[in-house]
């Protein structure tokens, strides 16, 4: 069991790296909190910057936290799904409640989608799936996100095992959570 609480704080502090902070602050000498909507992820890193290059950096650097945080409980514990899990849900939780940052994240998006790539695969293309149909009848960068994560809570329990349910919704809960304050603009006019 300690085995356990080890990676999940493991994870944890992986997922807590603020990425967008960090390049944000050394490219433009901003604190990415107090700009745009104060939301420490990627979109937000291309809003206060204007840079699509560091916006797509601080993607692919977010989903690695969650590619890193799963691959270590590979590496630790082989094929255990509820080892795997806990690393994904723990490196998204790290993202969006940092220690660094005071608790004051991202919403977790990228670093989910790279830790659940590895090991639900099916996770990751549905969501993709239902954002792309989001995106043609919207537009709105929001509404396919809220969409496409509530979404997978009706589609993937069809391919997932029954381990698999209460971390999808967790891991949900925890993006709809940190999505809280876009969800009523985002479905304004929808």
């Amino acid at each position: 069991m300690l085995d356990y609480l080890y990676l999940a704080l493991g994870a944890y502090l992986i997922g807590s790296i603020p990425f967008a902070f960090l390049l944000v602050k050394t490219v433009s000498g901003k604190d990415i909190r107090l700009e745009g909507t104060g939301n420490v992820g990627a979109m937000n890193s291309f809003d206060v910057t204007g840079s699509k290059l560091l916006g797509i950096a601080v993607m692919v650097l977010d989903a690695l936290k969650g590619v890193v945080s799963v691959l270590l409980a590979v590496h630790y514990f082989g094929d255990d799904d509820y080892a795997k899990q806990a690393s994904a849900f723990f490196a998204v939780l790290g993202h969006c409640y940092p220690l660094w940052l005071k608790f004051h994240g991202g919403r977790g998006l990228a670093t989910a989608m790279g830790a659940c790539l590895l090991f639900v695969p099916s996770l990751v293309v549905s969501w993709c799936v239902v954002w792309v149909l989001a995106w043609l009848y919207s537009k709105k960068l929001h509404f396919c996100n809220i969409s496409a994560t509530c979404c997978v809570m009706l589609i993937e329990p069809i391919f997932l095992p029954v381990n698999y349910y209460l971390f999808l919704v967790l891991l949900v809960g925890l993006v709809l959570l940190r999505h809280r304050d876009v969800m009523k603009e985002a479905f304004k006019g929808s």
